[in-house]
């Protein structure tokens, strides 16, 4: 017999916690609940044993926004200073993304046109950022991760970020593992020490890649059926 055992995150609601009624910064009537994210062992894909917490946020019950536990402080400064952080956490956000992204895509020294594409449709995103993000792309295909730029911009971003956010840029990131259709052992290694960097655990890494995977065949069915 076959004992099947290994460890996933799983978000949980902190009961104790008090929610901040109609507080979340993007939507505005949104009420942010406290939330954890916490390792459990598994025996046979079943959570068995709490272990540590990963992370503490507050996420919208509305619109799904997540952010940091220091949330409650900046909700108690003017519009002014909240639409500065936001403005900062986004643009942190893509520098982290662009960076890790363009990394990882030249990591196994074949940088592939579908790679490419997944990178300039990010960027098209960040309109008002579009001249810096080229310009970060552009530095980091060619220097990689000299003098420890791509870990700096994901350091930074877990110094800001929640970890939400944080595992929504390795999941954009991890897009580039498959966008040329295989995930090579530089690729794999990589993505791992970009959760470690992030302060989550390597671990999470087959979880990345299983839901991508599942959305990657959810469009293909879809694509089917239409």
């Amino acid at each position: 017999m076959f004992i099947i055992f290994g460890t996933r995150g799983i978000k949980h609601t902190v009961n104790d916690s008090p929610v901040l009624s109609n507080s979340c910064p993007n939507c505005n009537d949104g009420n942010l609940v406290h939330k954890l994210y916490r390792r459990w062992f598994t025996l046979f894909f079943i959570p068995v044993i709490p272990l540590d917490v990963v992370d503490r946020f507050y996420q919208c019950d509305r619109c799904k926004s997540a952010y940091n536990e220091n949330i409650k402080t900046v909700l108690q400064q003017s519009k002014q200073e909240i639409d500065e952080n936001q403005k900062r956490a986004k643009q942190i956000f893509a520098k982290a993304l662009v960076a890790s992204m363009t990394h990882m895509s030249i990591i196994d020294g074949d940088f592939a046109k579908e790679e490419e594409r997944e990178i300039m449709d990010v960027i098209e995103g960040f309109v008002e950022m579009r001249e810096e993000l080229m310009a970060i792309h552009e530095d980091v295909k060619v220097n990689a991760n000299k003098d420890n730029r791509v870990f700096n911009y994901l350091s930074e971003a877990r110094n800001v970020l929640s970890s939400e956010a944080l595992i929504n840029v390795l999941a954009q990131a991890a897009v580039v593992l498959l966008a040329d259709g295989s995930i090579e052992e530089e690729e794999e290694t990589l993505m791992k020490e970009y959760l470690i960097a992030c302060g989550l655990p390597k671990e999470m890494y087959q979880t990345l890649i299983d839901k991508l995977k599942q959305k990657d065949m959810s469009k293909l069915k879809e694509g089917q059926l239409n």
